[in-house]
């Protein structure tokens, strides 16, 4: 192995964790295309169902530019190892090894409960924008630097920045700064070091430009895939903290910088418009024909619906002896594979789709999350 492949493949150990991770849990029941969807953050309603029944929300969206090439690298890499087997095309289980491989890896690539892709994945980009260009230009100012390069070129970002230090004219910038800093590192110092001081690494400011994954993983001696593991634990735990009840007052500066990103809905807007026409009380077929789309698709909606409202009721679309039917199979099975669930069915009445939607009531346990009716 040359030494170009030896740094290759230190760079890709925490990635082959990730894909062995995702492997695992799909038990040969999904493709390679769908640990690609996934770790890119497709948003469609297989994709994101994935995510939810699988219990791989937190890396949902983690690596949203992966190339498809260095994906199927990395599987090829495990299955040469012996970590995975192909069941059948595309479609591989972890063998036993590679069960070791991952309880190691386990200890080594620890994934906090706060990431989560599906959740955050949007919220933090455009959080992260803003606050690194608005923390880049306050330190400027207070270094009475008026020209420098911008590290973020997106416009509204910068009209937003513009007009939050114009909201903020009463103020001096060195005090918004300091406010800024006191807020953050209070949230910081509640995180693992490595991901604070990545967070901190990133930043950009008066004559100092913030360092890439790359510097960092070469500072901190990791892989830089794990670095932005590590970077985007901190920004979800930060925007999990600016959550909950009372952080307005807590952190109202940071709170200020993201006051309009956690208003939003997770429904993607598509889905938003269908739920608004299924609380006037139309059918799935109404809403099809009106809104020019396949039924299906509306099914679609439906489904993601059903995972993201808790008290979204499943009941005007599958009966209760069929939700019974359906668990109890899916548990006997062991699988989230629709069609092997619905041939066990002794009811062949039953759907896909009310597969599907029972299916977002369920844990990769296997288990009903609460009533599924409910």
């Amino acid at each position: 192995m040359t030494v170009g492949e030896e740094r290759c493949r230190n760079l890709m150990k925490s990635f082959e964790y990730l894909c062995l991770k995702c492997l695992d849990s799909f038990r040969g029941e999904r493709s390679n295309s769908a640990i690609y969807h996934l770790f890119r953050g497709k948003k469609s309603s297989q994709t994101i169902q994935d995510a939810n029944i699988f219990s791989l929300v937190n890396v949902y969206g983690l690596f949203p530019d992966l190339n498809r090439n260095f994906l199927q690298q990395t599987i090829h890499f495990l299955q040469a190892e012996q970590l995975i087997r192909e069941v059948h095309s595309e479609h591989y289980k972890v063998t036993d090894k590679g069960k070791k491989q991952l309880s190691d890896g386990e200890k080594l690539y620890y994934l906090a409960p706060y990431l989560n892709g599906y959740a955050y994945k949007d919220k933090s980009l455009t959080f992260w924008k803003r606050y690194s260009l608005l923390v880049q230009t306050m330190s400027n100012l207070a270094g009475k630097e008026s020209t420098f390069i911008p590290i973020q070129y997106d416009e509204s970002i910068q009209r937003w920045v513009k007009n939050y230090l114009l909201s903020q004219n009463g103020s001096s910038k060195k005090q918004l700064l300091n406010d800024l800093f006191k807020e953050t590192n209070s949230l910081l110092t509640q995180l693992p070091t490595n991901q604070a001081t990545v967070f901190a690494l990133k930043l950009s400011g008066y004559r100092h430009t913030g360092n890439t994954d790359e510097q960092i993983a070469k500072s901190l001696k990791k892989d830089s895939a794990w670095i932005h593991v590590e970077f985007q634990s901190a920004l979800h735990f930060l925007i999990q903290s600016l959550e909950e009840k009372g952080a307005a007052s807590i952190y109202n500066s940071l709170f200020i910088i993201c006051r309009d990103l956690l208003e939003r809905p997770l429904l993607t807007e598509t889905t938003q418009k269908s739920l608004k026409l299924l609380h006037q009380g139309l059918s799935l077929p109404e809403i099809a024909n009106i809104r020019r789309l396949k039924e299906s698709t509306i099914e679609d909606h439906v489904v993601e619906i059903a995972m993201q409202i808790r008290e979204f009721s499943l009941i005007p679309y599958v009966k209760e002896e069929d939700i019974a039917a359906i668990q109890a199979v899916i548990h006997d099975l062991q699988t989230h594979q629709l069609r092997r669930i619905k041939e066990q069915l002794n009811n062949h009445d039953i759907s896909y789709f009310q597969i599907r939607l029972v299916l977002t009531r369920m844990g990769d346990s296997d288990e009903p999350r609460h009533s599924a009716g409910s």
